[in-house]
């Protein structure tokens, strides 16, 4: 399984016989022509998706809010949702922003892309009443997900949230004790990002960092 961080939350997963793409808005892109293409997209953010992917010749999973043109390749999408297409299998779960987030099982992985569920406050700024309600949100989300070890995981681990700013990773990372964790929204603050590389070292995850240069990863 190769993994190609692109940009923000966009991640290219190649396979032998398919390839994954997530959450693609802009970047350095090269799609192998010769498999099966399955395109997911999170929900509608300009940061999350952009129009030409519908361009590309693939199948789509969408949350429902992008409002897919009908097309038998067009898979809208809700949570709570599992379809089957071809030998991958799809559950779709919510977010604590906008949209869904998917556990895609194929090829014997299990891949978790989270889109924008993640526990977002601002430590900094929010309230305590906006904290617990933000948390509450974020458990309530986290209880529907299995607790079965994924083969991959990726999910926010945003710098901009300030002091708590990889909370929901750490919590995230301990339910479903991923064996690689792939960060999203993760560059800025060196320090910060450093934090979390730290706390992840004592964990059995793998970080597959992507802020420093390295965007192609290996995974057998």
């Amino acid at each position: 399984m190769i993994v190609r961080f692109i940009q923000h939350s966009g991640v290219l997963i190649e396979f032998e016989d398919k390839t994954l793409l997530f959450d693609y808005w802009k970047g350095k892109l090269t799609i192998p022509l010769e498999k099966p293409l399955y395109i997911f997209i999170s929900h509608r953010h300009s940061d999350h998706y952009t129009k030409e992917v519908l361009d590309f010749d693939g199948i789509v999973i969408a949350d429902q809010g992008v409002n897919l043109p009908l097309d038998p390749m067009h898979h809208p999408v809700v949570p709570g949702d599992t379809i089957q297409i071809d030998d991958v299998l799809i559950s779709v779960f919510g977010s604590t922003d906008e949209g869904v987030s998917f556990l895609v099982e194929t090829n014997q992985r299990k891949i978790f892309h989270a889109g924008d569920l993640n526990l977002w406050h601002w430590k900094d700024e929010s309230t305590m009443d906006e904290i617990e309600e933000a948390r509450i949100r974020f458990e309530n989300e986290l209880r529907l997900i299995p607790d079965s070890p994924l083969d991959l995981a990726m999910f926010p681990v945003d710098p901009r949230l300030g002091g708590d700013f990889d909370e929901g990773a750490r919590i995230f990372t301990l339910k479903t004790k991923p064996a690689y964790f792939l960060p999203l929204h993760f560059s800025g603050n060196a320090q910060k990002v450093q934090t979390f590389a730290d706390w992840i070292a004592s964990t059995a995850t793998i970080l597959l960092r992507s802020d420093q240069g390295v965007t192609t990863f290996e995974i057998k």
